[in-house]
């Protein structure tokens, strides 16, 4: 793997830290990731992202 995947792997781990420990923080990804599912979802293609990015946003949103 590259560097740079090597470099995204861990700061999505570390933003998935901070989202579970920190409220506010799970609910503005929560929501945000609902908003951009819902925009993805517009387009046959963006379906099977957007979908998924609402769901994980309804689960952050509401925990």
């Amino acid at each position: 793997m590259s560097g740079t995947i090597i470099l995204a792997l861990i700061v999505l781990g570390l933003l998935a830290a901070a989202a579970l420990t920190f409220k506010p923080l799970r609910k503005t990804l929560g929501l945000l990731l609902v908003i951009l599912g819902a925009i993805a979802c517009l387009t046959f293609i963006g379906l099977i992202i957007g979908v998924p990015m609402i769901i994980v946003g309804g689960i952050l949103l509401f925990i």
